[in-house]
């Protein structure tokens, strides 16, 4: 039966998890009931059943409850924004891939590691790929007897009613409870899921459901004769309640998520009309015409977005400051040799609200090299400021513990957990994670530990105009391709900038030169900004 959520005692409040507002009040649930027990969350498409699950699994990260979720649409990789999970898929950003992954040895390992979200969206076998894993991942629980939770979405693809069903399932929903094995079954269509399967559920969330035979195969859950009439009706975000977590069905409003979800129906917005420039290359730099090669190669006669030189490479000799071989003493080095590139900058969007009275959404933006991620301005040449490249490869959580410490006082994690709405133990985390990285240092004065930070934050983007790009002839220059990824970018700029988000990725090409200088048997190399004529350090 629902537990109210404002009892004080630490041991009850560690083992509930609040998934949003009931009858008479913040309605809440037991996590052992969850954990290793079996739960239904049914609801047709529309009814927030996706955004409930959603839900679920943040209380379950934020009570440190080990789980896998088998996500058959991507929809789950959100959670990365705050909470420390590792995703298997296919996509760019996912921590594994399916790809020679020994599913074996990753659910031994599962019941100590972080969640897991095995995203089956982009694979070609994911029946395959689930029966191996779960299948392990039952031997080991059969063996070690722990509690962990198997979450799996559209649960009629993988234990229909008629047709080929993953046969560890049926099993797990028999008899893994003995094992410390939950599961929760996720399906739009009930009347789709195997009965034997679904009747094990003594624990359901049933949001709207307008089929017929979708609304029979959920009549057994609820208690008298005959189905709750608003049950054809039901807002989004609405479940009910029932078996487990209530003697009667409850009406609960599902609460909002702290993570963004992946399946959000795109909405019409605004948007930047660009003109066509051809396929992206294997590097990531828009040709226009046939696809160009890969990496620091020539790409005679193909032409790019980007920005043309203001300096000729003849002129270039006259701009370089040689050195002499002995401090101010001695011949000075010859240019041997100018080569012109491209060398690949990223443009940023970041849609984020702004003004102090009347807060509205606008769009600013950024630039970053696309070889080392450095913030950089294009004004007036380039400028190379040093930061950004700092926060790539951290989660939106990191990041934002990372701005809340300060560079110049000592901050302790409770400090940060009061600014952030995180707990004191997951903040601790990862502050010793970025203590370990050098982006902050750490000293214990009095038992208690206190935290600066070591690195400069960027300033939010100040650019409202986009750079005016044109087509760039490639002719015999060398292109530097980018080596930054835009989800790593996302998730710096969702810690960095409160509300913000990236809303365009796009590269472009900048003029630098190459310049080999020689005195003696001394070789030297510098780049020469295309368009200022400046020495660039990078």
């Amino acid at each position: 039966m629902p537990i109210d959520s404002t009892l004080s005692e630490p041991q009850v409040q560690q083992s509930l998890l609040s998934i949003g507002d009931g009858p008479v009040g913040k309605f809440s649930v037991d996590a052992n009931l969850v954990v290793t027990g079996r739960t239904c969350v049914l609801g047709s498409s529309g009814s927030g059943k996706s955004y409930a699950v959603g839900v679920l699994c943040e209380e379950l990260l934020r009570n440190e409850i080990p789980f896998a979720i088998v996500d058959t649409e991507g929809e789950h990789t959100g959670l990365k924004e705050k909470f420390e999970l590792i995703w298997v898929g296919d996509e760019r950003g996912s921590d594994l891939s399916w790809d020679n992954l020994d599913l074996t040895d990753l659910a031994r390992q599962a019941p100590d590691i972080s969640p897991l979200i095995l995203d089956v969206s982009g694979v070609s076998d994911p029946k395959e790929k689930v029966s191996s894993f779960i299948t392990a991942l039952y031997e080991t629980l059969t063996e070690r007897k722990t509690p962990y939770l198997v979450v799996v979405e559209e649960a009629d693809k993988f234990v229909p009613q008629y047709g080929q069903r993953v046969p560890i399932f049926a099993e797990v929903a028999r008899r893994g409870r003995k094992r410390g094995m939950g599961l929760m079954i996720c399906s739009q269509r009930p009347s789709l899921v195997d009965k034997n399967v679904l009747s094990q559920c003594g624990n359901q969330l049933i949001g709207k459901l307008i089929i017929q035979n979708d609304l029979q195969s959920v009549a057994q859950f609820f208690p008298g004769k005959g189905l709750p009439k608003e049950l054809t009706t039901l807002r989004a975000g609405q479940f009910f309640a029932m078996g487990g977590f209530g003697s009667v069905p409850a009406l609960v409003s599902i609460k909002k998520r702290v993570t963004k979800p992946g399946g959000v129906t795109p909405a019409l917005a605004k948007r930047i009309v660009k003109k066509y420039v051809g396929p992206m290359n294997q590097s990531g730099v828009a040709f226009m015409g046939e696809e160009a090669g890969v990496g620091e190669s020539h790409q005679e006669g193909k032409m790019a977005l980007g920005l043309l030189p203001s300096v000729k490479g003849d002129d270039i000799p006259t701009m370089v400051r040689r050195e002499r071989s002995f401090g101010i003493f001695g011949p000075r080095e010859t240019v041997t040799g100018v080569t012109p590139q491209f060398r690949t900058l990223v443009q940023l969007g970041v849609r984020k609200r702004r003004g102090l009275l009347k807060r509205r959404f606008e769009t600013v933006y950024a630039y970053l090299d696309g070889a080392s991620g450095k913030e950089i301005s294009v004004n007036k040449g380039l400028e190379v400021a040093k930061g950004f490249e700092k926060l790539l490869g951290l989660t939106t959580l990191q990041v934002e513990v990372l701005r809340e410490v300060k560079p110049d006082s000592d901050t302790s994690a409770i400090d940060v957990s009061s600014a952030i709405g995180e707990s004191k133990a997951t903040v601790s985390r990862v502050l010793n994670f970025l203590n370990e990285r050098r982006l902050v240092r750490t000293i214990e004065v009095r038992n208690r530990k206190l935290y600066r930070r070591l690195i400069d934050l960027p300033g939010e983007p100040s650019e409202f105009v986009p750079l005016e790009l044109t087509a760039v002839e490639i002719e015999k220059a060398k292109v530097v391709p980018p080596k930054i990824k835009e989800s790593d970018v996302r998730d710096a700029v969702k810690g960095l900038w409160e509300g913000a988000d990236v809303e365009s990725f796009e590269t472009f090409l900048y003029p630098v030169f190459r310049v080999e200088l020689v005195v003696r048997r001394k070789h030297r190399q510098v780049l020469i900004d295309g368009r200022s004529g400046k020495e660039l350090v990078f």
